[in-house]
C-alpha cells in the first residue's frame, strides 16, 4: 500500500469513527432537560458541520493526483482535528 492509500483508509476509518460517536450523541440527547437539550442541539449541530466538512475534504483528497493530493492531505488533517474537538467537547458535556 502507499502512503495516500494507508493515509487514506486511516482517514476513513476515522470519519466513520466520529460519525458512530456522532449518533450516540443524538440518541442521548432524547433524555435531556429542555435548555441542556438546546445547548447539546447547538453543540451537535457544529458537530454535523465539522463531520461535513471532513468529509467533502476527505473526497477532494481522494480525488486529487497523484502529484497534489498532499495539498490536500494538509486540510484533511485540519479537517479531522476541528471534528476531533468537537467530538471531545461534546463528549465532555454528554458526561456532565
Amino acid at each position: 500500500m502507499t502512503a495516500r492509500e494507508d493515509y487514506q483508509e486511516l482517514m476513513e476509518k476515522r470519519l466513520n469513527d466520529w460519525k458512530a460517536k456522532t449518533e450516540e450523541f443524538k440518541a442521548g440527547a432524547g433524555q435531556m432537560e429542555a435548555e441542556a437539550k438546546a445547548q447539546y442541539g447547538k453543540g451537535l449541530a457544529l458537530l454535523h458541520a465539522k463531520q461535513e466538512e471532513a468529509w467533502q475534504n476527505f473526497e477532494k483528497m481522494k480525488a486529487a493526483s497523484e502529484n497534489n493530493w498532499e495539498q490536500f492531505k494538509t486540510n484533511m488533517d485540519k479537517a479531522g482535528a476541528d471534528l476531533k474537538a468537537a467530538a471531545e467537547h461534546m463528549t465532555a458535556q454528554f458526561r456532565k
